[in-house]
């Protein structure tokens, strides 16, 4: 095979993306029960379905390339300015935009483990990741993260609820944190999941934001998860406007096309939808935690679309077993499983049954 000396001193040094090398198991993904990736199995809002069909005629002309009035209906459902938000293609995008507005070559990237992204953002910019180990019940260590700041730290990542995890972070440590950090940090609050969230101190930092917070605050938003739109690529981030300016200059918050900008904006108008399929998705949730723990497995209780758990087995036998069977999770450390409708979580639980009794008859 050839080798190409033609890549950049980052691409060249960087160690393969978790992200673009998952693998969910031998079998093709496209004939599996989809419980690996937290995507919301209920689909979008009917009312986001027919503003994509509208919207697809014109598709030979370019959208909005600022996404106007997806800003206006975000800074209206907010109570906030229009200069608050930018856009991207989902909240991978919005990392990406992190990275190229705020990071140099040798600054430091705090963090502890948490999507993949970030350690990709880190990486493709020559920045350093600088992971503190999550707490025994894989909960941010928020003073670990305070006890790690050095001179060189840029950026510190919060991701709550966490990813893969599904653990959280309450509001009042959190705001506490946040008091705590140099003012010269970037903040970055990855909100993925927070409207999957059914505890009530299980807040969003976007409040500090709306409040004209005076530290470098960035909240990350997707709509590809509680907005069942992960097909279309929408995500956003609200921070003060100067920061928001800034990231202006940088060109991939011009890249939602127009079909998912009238998605984003009539999914957000149709939050009756949005909460029936919560209650759903909240009611799935019990239900695969309950039964993962009848059978002894060690459940993380979780603030989002899936679980982490621990079936006492070799977590990527578990996936490869389960994949024989038609049903795709993931595995990181342990692994995780999305909610699926009630029928796909019925057929999970029953899989994981047979898998594990199996398991015990072979040992």
């Amino acid at each position: 095979m050839k080798e190409w000396n033609v890549f950049s001193d980052a691409v060249a040094n960087k160690p393969e993306s978790r992200r673009a090398s998952a693998n969910f198991g031998k079998t093709d993904i496209g004939r599996l029960v989809r419980m690996g990736l937290n995507e919301n199995p209920y689909g979008m809002s009917p009312k986001a379905l027919n503003a994509i069909a509208e919207t697809a005629a014109g598709s030979n002309l370019y959208g909005d390339f600022q996404a106007n009035e997806l800003k206006n209906t975000l800074a209206e459902y907010y109570g906030m300015s229009y200069d608050n938000f930018i856009t991207a293609a989902g909240s991978s995008a919005c990392i990406e935009l992190v990275g190229n507005t705020f990071l140099n070559p040798g600054d430091e990237v705090l963090m502890c483990p948490t999507f993949a992204a970030f350690l990709d953002m880190a990486y493709i910019h020559q920045a350093k990741p600088v992971t503190v180990p999550l707490k025994s019940d894989l909960t941010y260590d928020l003073e670990g993260l305070l006890e790690a700041v050095t001179e060189k730290t840029k950026i510190i990542v919060i991701c709550n609820p966490n990813n893969p995890t599904g653990t959280y972070v309450n509001g009042d440590s959190l705001r506490s944190f946040i008091d705590r950090v140099p003012e010269d940090i970037v903040i970055v609050m990855d909100e993925a999941y927070i409207e999957f969230s059914t505890a009530p101190d299980c807040e969003s930092m976007i409040d500090l934001v709306r409040q004209g917070i005076e530290k470098p605050l960035l909240v990350l938003r997707t709509f590809s998860k509680y907005y069942a739109m992960a097909g279309v690529r929408v995500g956003y981030v609200a921070a003060a406007p100067e920061l928001i300016a800034a990231m202006k200059k940088c060109p991939c918050n011009c890249n939602i096309n127009k079909m998912g900008q009238a998605a984003a904006v009539a999914a957000m108008k149709d939050q009756e939808y949005y909460q029936e399929v919560k209650a759903l998705v909240v009611a799935g949730r019990k239900y695969i935690e309950t039964e993962l723990e009848a059978m002894g497995c060690r459940v993380y209780h979780s603030q989002t679309n899936f679980i982490y758990f621990d079936a006492h087995v070799s977590p990527e036998w578990l996936r490869d077993r389960l994949a024989e069977r038609g049903i795709m999770i993931s595995s990181n450390q342990i692994s995780r499983v999305s909610v699926g409708t009630a029928k796909e979580n019925e057929m999970f639980i029953g899989v994981m049954k047979e898998v594990l009794e199996n398991a015990e008859l072979a040992s």
